[in-house]
């Protein structure tokens, strides 16, 4: 009886035994939480066109120009495709087709184109123009003052056969001097005149054959003091028997006088 106690008491020592042997503490893994990175919005700039420069392209003055002036520069240009720069004295005596006007004389002088824009010491003009007659009754004039008065001037040019000045100081005519050259002006012919005063009232025209520019005639003269500081205006006249017809018209600015 004592042997089989004792045995009961080994046999349960040797299972507590096992048993302890057995629980091992066996590491669970740890799971491992792996967070997704949050994804930061990436801003996309937005590419702002840059302006486009708008270039104004620069007008060149005809060439001949730079024989007589210095520092030619274009003001304005007008190639005659409206009339917003332009005055009638009659609005029945002109007409606006493909680029050119058409002025039609009538008698006392009565038919005028205006520039609309006045003119100083320094400045002056460049005009394509053609005659149906070239008998002298049509110019081109700066005016300045009021007419028959002591304030009155006028710088002109008579397109006749032979170009001749038209010039009047107050009341007083000075004279018409032909232009100086070799330029004999035809009928249904395009030509180009040069019209330009300086500071010191020097007056200056030159009227040339485009297709050749050799043919040309020149009226250039110096006047007093009197002249100086006035405000000019342009003015295309046209008598009866005459037809003039202007196109491509350049205001100008220049330097000094050659």
């Amino acid at each position: 009886m004592k042997i089989r106690i004792v045995l009961v008491i080994c046999m349960v020592f040797f299972l507590s035994l096992a048993c302890s042997l057995v629980s091992v503490s066996v590491p669970v893994p740890t799971a491992t939480i792996t967070v997704a990175p949050t994804q930061t919005a990436v801003s996309t700039a937005t590419e702002t066109p840059l302006p486009t420069a708008t270039l104004t392209p620069i007008i060149e003055p005809p060439s001949i120009t730079a024989q007589f002036l210095s520092d030619v520069r274009v003001v304005s240009h007008d190639p005659f495709d409206n009339m917003d720069n332009w005055n009638l004295w009659d609005s029945k005596t002109g007409s606006l087709a493909n680029n050119v006007l058409e002025l039609q004389g009538t008698s006392n002088w009565t038919s005028g184109l205006v520039f609309d824009q006045k003119f100083q010491g320094g400045s002056g003009i460049v005009l394509k123009f053609k005659l149906q007659n070239a008998n002298a009754n049509s110019e081109f004039v700066f005016n300045a003052g009021q007419w028959q008065t002591d304030g009155f001037r006028q710088f002109g040019i008579y397109n006749g056969k032979t170009p001749q000045a038209d010039l009047i100081q107050g009341q007083q005519f000075l004279g018409g001097k032909y232009l100086h050259g070799n330029l004999s002006l035809k009928t249904d012919t395009w030509y180009n005149i040069l019209m330009a005063i300086d500071p010191n009232a020097r007056l200056l025209a030159v009227m040339w054959d485009p297709s050749n520019e050799s043919r040309l005639s020149v009226f250039d003269q110096d006047f007093s003091q009197k002249w100086a500081g006035q405000s000019w205006d342009f003015i295309v006249k046209a008598n009866a028997g005459e037809t003039v017809y202007v196109s491509d018209f350049y205001q100008i600015s220049f330097g000094t006088m050659k």
